[in-house]
This record gives structure tokens, C-alpha cells and sequence, in this order.
């Protein structure tokens, strides 16, 4: 399965605000460069996925935990 900071960083870039993503990003790395870039993938994602492509996301992540490969 997905290690549990992966599972969470994705939790959290598709279900919260970008203010919690970055948030969470500086846990890991609080460089200036690394927050603006996750603050702006963020926001690139929020303006383009739509609740159908972060549905699609979700259900191939539950399939990647389930599979006996990983």
C-alpha cells in the first residue's frame, strides 16, 4: 500500500484548502521555493480537477492500496 505521509499528502491536496496543503508540505520541507511550488500545484489543481476527476483519483488510489502488488 501507500506509505501513510503519501496517503495523507494526497487526502489533503484533494479534499482541503491550499492554506492546509502548504501546511502540511512544510512539515517535510519549509524552504520558500518548495512551499511556493506546492502552494501554486495546488491551486492549479483546484481550478482545473473537477469533483468527477478527484473521484476518478480516489478510486484508483483505494485500487492501489487493495492491490496484493503493493
Amino acid at each position: 500500500g501507500l506509505c501513510p505521509a503519501l496517503e495523507e499528502d494526497f487526502t489533503i491536496f484533494l479534499d482541503q484548502s491550499v492554506t492546509d496543503y502548504v501546511n502540511f508540505i512544510k512539515q517535510y520541507k519549509e524552504d520558500p521555493a518548495t512551499l511556493k511550488n506546492a502552494e501554486k500545484l495546488k491551486k492549479c489543481a483546484d481550478n482545473k480537477f473537477t469533483e468527477e476527476d478527484k473521484e476518478s483519483i480516489k478510486s484508483l488510489l483505494k485500487k492501489i492500496e487493495a492491490s496484493e502488488a503493493c
